[in-house]
């Protein structure tokens, strides 16, 4: 399986955005903190000597309890900001955090990173409000990359094309990759399923009222067959059933969440 022929040019992005930002926020899906938390970029930073801060975005999808142990967890090694821009969650703090980081330097600016679908343009909007300066990009900067002024002295950078450095099957799962440009969604929602029916089966009940299978392929005919997704002749369309189980999970419509 080839891997996505963005790899070499998103990681020297990320190579390109940790050299210019003093500070890092690393937006992470709360559902699934520890598959969407970025391994490069977290050693790109540590070998830069910069300060990296993970953001648990899209917190009001899991339960307060499991909030709290992932938080923990992630502590280990980097701080945490439990954040939802549905529930204006963590708001304050990032202010208050942001206000800190502009104490100690004259400029500073914050690289906004993580896969695609977690949340960073949520996080940016909350964290611009409306007397921000409009985005205009910078020259000399890799395309696509922007300057949001949010004070006098502090910038994001964004980066609205980010780093995906595995396999599409792999960002599929972290709801990083559009179902449709898959070669093999069945395959890969039978995965999503498996992964769901060890950590949280009865999400898989509750979005489409179907009992879950022994197999997850089992467990898939039965969503087919309870959404009347059909072929010619009368047999489930697999292949449409699988896209719209892992349009459900990037939308967070099936509820379910692990470390």
């Amino acid at each position: 399986m080839e891997k996505p022929r963005e790899w070499l040019r998103e990681k020297s992005i990320a190579k390109k955005i940790l050299s210019d930002a003093d500070v890092v926020f690393e937006v992470v899906d709360s559902r699934i903190p520890f598959e969407t938390r970025n391994k490069v970029v977290e050693q790109l930073a540590k070998e830069r000597n910069k300060k990296l801060f993970v953001i648990m975005n899209k917190a009001d999808l899991v339960p307060e309890d499991f909030v709290e142990k992932a938080k923990k967890e992630i502590e280990k090694e980097f701080p945490v900001v439990v954040f939802s821009a549905h529930k204006n969650r963590g708001k304050r703090e990032l202010d208050r955090l942001i206000k800190q980081l502009a104490k100690e330097k004259r400029l500073v600016k914050i690289g906004v990173l993580g896969y695609p679908n977690v949340g960073k343009s949520s996080l940016i909007n909350t964290l611009k409000r409306k007397k921000v300066a409009t985005t205009s990009p910078k020259p000399g900067m890799t395309r696509g990359e922007k300057l949001v002024k949010l004070d006098r002295n502090v910038y994001l950078i964004d980066t609205p094309g980010i780093i995906t450095l595995e396999f599409q099957d792999d960002l599929a799962l972290k709801g990083s990759w559009i179902p449709e440009k898959l070669e093999q969604p069945v395959e890969v929602a039978l995965k999503l399923i498996e992964k769901i029916t060890e950590n949280r089966p009865e999400a898989l009940e509750e979005a489409y009222g179907v009992e879950v299978g022994k197999e997850p392929l089992e467990t898939l005919t039965r969503i087919g067959q309870k959404l009347n997704y059909r072929i010619k002749g009368g047999e489930v369309d697999l292949d449409r059933t699988a896209k719209k189980v892992l349009w459900d999970w990037i939308k967070g419509h099936i509820k379910a969440y692990w470390l």
